[in-house]
């Protein structure tokens, strides 16, 4: 073996016995208690609300645009904790380093309301206020109960990340046609 798998072994070995703290952390102090039961209380529900809610006719447009935002969700997010940006601290499945209600249930059903409501009102305009709307109340509730946690970030650079988010979803929103 040469250096290079050497080095490789020895990190997935290190990552190994990191996961298993991890996983033995989550055990003790996350699972079921209260942070745990509100991130599977905000998946239940942002569920619910989409299948209830959202308007059967768009519901190919609407999906393909919450599958783009829960991927670039989470792609952004999982890069930015690599880099030591923030962290989420009460995961719903200890093997995610991303918030599961966060990233693939309300930024996306989110993102899939606001494209549904109000068909006048210009895109980027409601992708501007959803982004405020997240980044300014959302994100702040979250590290007020303590999910998040902030290191080298600041809010509008979720502002920013999260109005792209949009824009990239709504516009893969027009590319599927209604039903």
């Amino acid at each position: 073996m040469d250096q290079y798998h050497d080095a490789t072994k020895k990190l997935s070995d290190q990552l190994l016995q990191v996961n298993q703290y991890k996983l033995d952390i989550w055990k003790e102090y996350v699972l079921f208690g209260w942070h745990w039961w509100l991130g599977v209380f905000v998946c239940l529900v942002s569920i619910t609300l989409w299948i209830k809610y959202h308007n059967k006719n768009l519901k190919v447009k609407l999906l393909l645009a919450g599958l783009t935002a829960a991927i670039l969700s989470a792609f952004l997010d999982t890069t930015y904790l690599f880099f030591g940006m923030f962290d989420y601290l009460y995961e719903v499945l200890p093997m995610a380093s991303n918030y599961i209600p966060w990233n693939f249930f309300i930024i996306p059903v989110l993102i899939m309301f606001s494209i549904q409501l109000f068909p006048t009102i210009n895109a980027y305009l409601k992708g501007i206020v959803l982004s405020l709307l997240v980044s300014f109340i959302g994100l702040p509730l979250l590290k007020f109960i303590g999910i998040f946690e902030i290191y080298n970030w600041q809010y509008v650079y979720s502002f920013v990340s999260m109005f792209v988010i949009f824009v990239l979803s709504y516009q893969m929103s027009k590319i599927a046609k209604d039903t």
